[in-house]
């Protein structure tokens, strides 16, 4: 008889991922966690003592995959949170897009996390513009409230543009709100 497979902490955060990006987060729970793993709900009690530590877990390793598919979207280019390449990642994965950046209270933590991808595009912004900080992580934030507006209506499916639109949206606003910083 073949020994049991080990089912590890790791593999339970990566069955919730999966459940999350497919279904959304309120299709997570222990019976679907175990159910995506084939085994019985006691190896997620055995590593979680609740369903709200699983999830709480479950923040950094989707913030791991949002960091994955923005890298790998944006190429050679820095990645950063204003551009077209943030509204695709929120048409292309709206359970993922919704759990990370619409929940309540999500801004700061967020930002929080995000502090490296922030931080370099506000250096470039700073270099961009020559401003200081404060200016250019004010700007940073606006444009990144003008792209999440866009992401936020495409996944909602509040509207259906097309990529087209919403890059020249997003390039039109850029211009507009950095016009005032060009030399």
């Amino acid at each position: 008889m073949p020994a049991k497979k080990q089912i590890t902490k790791e593999m339970i955060l990566d069955a919730a991922l999966q459940i999350l990006m497919e279904h959304g987060i309120k299709a997570v729970n222990v019976k679907s966690v175990a159910a995506k793993l084939h085994c019985s709900t006691q190896p997620i009690y055995l590593s979680f003592d609740n369903m709200d530590a699983l999830r709480q877990e479950l923040v950094p390793a989707a913030v791991d995959k949002f960091t994955e598919l923005m890298r790998q979207e944006c190429g050679a280019e820095p990645v950063h949170l204003y551009g077209i390449e943030y509204v695709r990642f929120a048409r292309q994965q709206p359970e993922l897009f919704c759990f990370l950046f619409m929940r309540p209270q999500a801004f700061s933590e967020m930002k929080h996390v995000l502090c490296p991808i922030i931080e370099q595009s506000v250096t470039v912004l700073m270099e961009q513009y020559y401003i200081d900080h404060d200016a250019a992580d004010e700007l940073y934030d606006q444009l990144w409230i003008h792209a999440h507006g866009i992401a936020t209506m495409i996944t909602t499916k509040y509207c259906d543009w097309d990529m087209d639109k919403a890059e020249r949206m997003l390039d039109r606003c850029q211009k507009a709100l950095t016009k005032g910083y060009e030399a």
